[in-house]
């Protein structure tokens, strides 16, 4: 499926608000692409794509991924939006023809992250997060900066940034998130960042 054809099937799927963040989304993934060194179209694909499945109600989202035969964890089970990522990887290899199995993963995980994500992985996770169209939340302007030039503290600070607002709210978590926290942390050796406690997970 060409990009005139999967931009003609979002439009269908999503709200407007969710449409203009999706090409948000593919743009900036395209920038970091071309800035890391990964393969452009695959990442604008995977930035287009990766919220495909957002819109669907949240029983309807718990509903599809049963059906479907997805893997669903308590988190998932509390708050059925959780499950947008896996069900939007399922609808782009189903729906969009998208066979290549990092950009569904990168789809898969745009949320969470996950330990030792790839090049692709991180910057779609990334570019989520820091597109144009997002508002300016608590350091933006530093991560945005980051993104392009250390992208795996980019990832750091986005996940500090993450947890410190869950638990702010008292919102359950997915526990991955923290685990990819953690291993981005011990990987570049900052083991003094730390991220308010008392966060609760399931």
């Amino acid at each position: 499926m060409n990009r005139d054809e999967m931009i003609k099937r979002l439009k269908g799927k999503l709200n407007d608000k969710r449409f203009v963040h999706s090409v948000g989304v593919e743009y900036t993934a395209a920038t970091l692409a071309f800035v890391h060194g990964a393969d452009v179209e695959k990442a604008r694909i995977a930035g287009l794509l990766h919220d495909c499945a957002k819109c669907l109600p949240a029983e309807e989202k718990l509903r599809k991924a049963k059906k479907h035969g997805l893997p669903i964890n308590r988190s998932e089970k509390l708050n059925p939006d959780l499950l947008h990522g896996k069900l939007g990887a399922y609808y782009a290899k189903r729906k969009y023809d998208v066979k290549d199995e990092e950009i569904l993963s990168a789809i898969t995980y745009h949320t969470t992250g996950h330990p030792d994500m790839t090049l692709l992985e991180k910057i779609i996770f990334v570019a989520d997060y820091i597109e144009p169209n997002r508002k300016m939340v608590k350091d933006m302007e530093e991560i945005r900066k980051e993104a392009y030039e250390d992208i795996d503290k980019c990832i750091i600070h986005i996940l500090k940034n993450t947890l410190d607002y869950l638990n702010s709210k008292k919102y359950v978590v997915d526990e991955i998130t923290e685990q990819t926290y953690y291993f981005y942390v011990d990987k570049m050796h900052l083991k003094e960042i730390k991220h308010t406690k008392n966060v609760k997970y399931v």
